[in-house]
């Protein structure tokens, strides 16, 4: 299960090319704004996706919700199977002593009673199997209605099991019956995104999908935003061959891998595993090419990427128009470079 509510800030950073009429392709770094939550700045403690958020309505004043959830010594009064609680550090590490006796040491991040936030994480080995960990508690007003406002995010990578998801949805269930309230922020799912491009060629779909697919390892020699390609040929057949292309534009090298490769139907499949913005947890690009006569094709590339829980329209929007440039730019190039036979002029300039 994940958990989300309105994500109120993200943060990526973006590398895009933007190719000006009959010049050369430039690259400009564009910024999404930093993850701030309260006193908390989020990507000085974790670059991992917000992955969930619980938020709680409760009949107490911000004042007292606060200082009862930054006390380490209420975690068990919090959370379930939790026996007992050892402080140290100056009360900036805490020892939590499960009733299985397992213990789970967590660091607190940051506690700050004037913007009521509170931040703490998991280490690298910790019993729930949660990697760049952070948790993060914001208390404020309840605007108009008394009363306030709890929420708590969690940021990881990978992916959380029922069983954590559920340990913080028991909390924070626990804080409701505590203070009077009621969980009010329960929504799951990740943003999916699709975009697609489709192109008529002047040449065979045959010569199309030998350069396109069976010259898989050799885009740079038309794709004016691929530098260079290093390729792991995995002995099985094209499903599971790797492509790592160095792209300028976003500042460093994607890690492809083929996912489906169909010479009858001329369709092949890459998942991009690494080079993407840290909000995007999955990303696709299906490449395939139709017969329109014995001399023309009509080529199609559609992309599918989707984005961690609570991540805002703006973000998804931004990703969205650079991802829709690279994809046209790319078919773009392929087309030129086929009915001309020489790589597209920004190409050749990008070399220079």
């Amino acid at each position: 299960m994940r958990l989300i509510s309105t994500f109120k800030t993200t943060a990526a950073v973006i590398a895009v090319v933007t190719s000006l009429a009959g010049a050369a392709t430039v690259t400009a770094a564009q910024e999404m704004p930093p993850r701030v939550v309260g006193a908390v700045l989020v990507d000085e403690l974790t670059l991992a996706p917000m992955q969930f958020e619980i938020e709680v309505e409760l009949a107490a004043s911000p004042t007292d919700v606060f200082a009862f959830v930054s006390d380490s010594m209420n975690v068990g009064k919090i959370i379930d199977g939790v026996a007992g609680v050892e402080v140290s550090g100056d009360g900036m590490m805490r020892d939590l002593m499960l009733a299985d006796g397992t213990v789970v040491s967590e660091t607190i991040k940051v506690s700050d009673a004037g913007q009521m936030s509170f931040a703490y994480s998991l280490p690298a080995e910790n019993p729930m199997g949660l990697s760049n960990h952070l948790a993060v508690i914001q208390v404020r007003a309840a605007d108009e209605r008394g009363g306030s406002v709890l929420s708590w995010q969690q940021y990881f990578d990978g992916e959380a099991s029922a069983d954590a998801s559920a340990l913080y949805l028991a909390a924070a269930q626990r804080l409701a019956e505590r203070f009077g309230g009621y969980i009010s922020g329960e929504h799951s799912g990740f943003a999916e995104v699709t975009l697609s491009h489709t192109r008529t060629f002047d040449v065979p779909a045959t010569v199309v999908w030998a350069e396109v697919a069976e010259n898989y390892a050799n885009a740079h020699e038309w794709a004016s935003v691929i530098q260079s390609i290093e390729f792991e040929d995995a002995d099985a057949g094209a499903i599971g061959d790797v492509r790592s292309c160095f792209i300028p534009g976003l500042g460093g090298a994607t890690r492809e891998v083929i996912t489906r490769y169909d010479e009858d139907s001329f369709t092949y499949a890459y998942t991009i595993e690494e080079g993407m913005p840290p909000f995007v947890t999955s990303n696709e690009a299906v490449w395939s090419v139709t017969p329109v006569d014995e001399d023309t094709s009509e080529v199609n590339v559609t992309i599918t990427f989707s984005t961690a829980p609570g991540v805002p329209p703006g973000a998804i929007a931004f990703a969205r128009s650079n991802f829709f440039f690279f994809a046209g730019l790319g078919i773009e190039d392929l087309r030129y470079f086929l009915e001309n036979g020489e790589p597209h002029p920004r190409e050749i300039a990008s070399r220079s």
